[in-house]
């Protein structure tokens, strides 16, 4: 059986973080995400009357690419994605990662030279689009939390499936004060730094393009920031 899990998550995606309809077709890029519930989105992308196109990616396969890839390699690759990210409406992406180092000995050359040739494609997608992007709950991701696997999982899905509606209006208040201040002073151990974000505005983020969500961000007033800042948490990109 099904967890009841996959088609809470796959209904909160189709439903209410691209609200999709009739009419629509929808891009789901799934990259080493179970089959279960891969088959969960597509039928959830289906009843709301949307037609789902299915790009399922492993990142093992995605590693060897890329250690070959070159400029006529990606500018064909380019060409291709922005044609059929130019069919759809919405797309929602779900990355999972058995090993969340796979690609740390690919070149960082090639890497950005990736990226950077693909850059059109990712700014379409983020303009032009109803989307959202989320991670699949991994044992890496449970071990890099110092949690059991199990425990992770019930966590994440806990947090992926909450109820987003009720999150936008508790958001409200804090998000009009943010847009109301000037100097912030954020202070911890290790940590002092003081910065402007009078003018910046406010954003709640509240599960329309990143799930799990629930901040309201805001950026520094360019050269307003200053003092010390102390990080106690490593992070990976691409590999790294």
């Amino acid at each position: 059986m099904t967890d009841p899990r996959f088609r809470k998550l796959a209904t909160l995606l189709t439903e209410y973080s691209t609200s999709l309809k009739k009419g629509d077709r929808v891009l789901l890029d799934l990259i080493d995400v179970p089959d279960e519930f891969s088959v969960e989105l597509i039928r959830a992308a289906r009843a709301t009357g949307a037609t789902p196109l299915v790009e399922v990616r492993h990142t093992r396969v995605s590693r060897e690419t890329l250690r070959g890839t070159n400029h006529k390699h990606a500018g064909l690759v380019c060409d291709i994605e922005m044609f059929r990210m130019k069919k759809v409406q919405a797309y929602v992406a779900i990355r999972g990662s058995h090993n969340a180092s796979e690609t740390s000995d690919v070149p960082s050359g090639l890497m950005a030279l990736y990226s950077k040739t693909l850059r059109p494609v990712l700014n379409y997608r983020v303009n032009k689009t109803r989307w959202c992007v989320l991670r699949w709950p991994t044992p890496s991701m449970a071990q890099a939390a110092n949690m059991s696997t199990e425990a992770f999982e019930d966590f994440y899905f806990d947090v992926c499936t909450m109820d987003y509606r009720r999150m936008a209006r508790a958001m409200v208040p804090l998000a009009n004060r943010m847009k109301k201040a000037d100097r912030v002073q954020l202070k911890a151990p290790g940590t002092d730094l003081a910065f402007s974000i009078k003018g910046i505005g406010a954003q709640p983020c509240v599960g329309l393009r990143n799930i799990p969500d629930g901040e309201v961000f805001s950026c520094p007033v360019k050269h307003s920031v200053n003092g010390v800042i102390q990080f106690n948490t490593p992070t990976i990109y691409s590999g790294v």
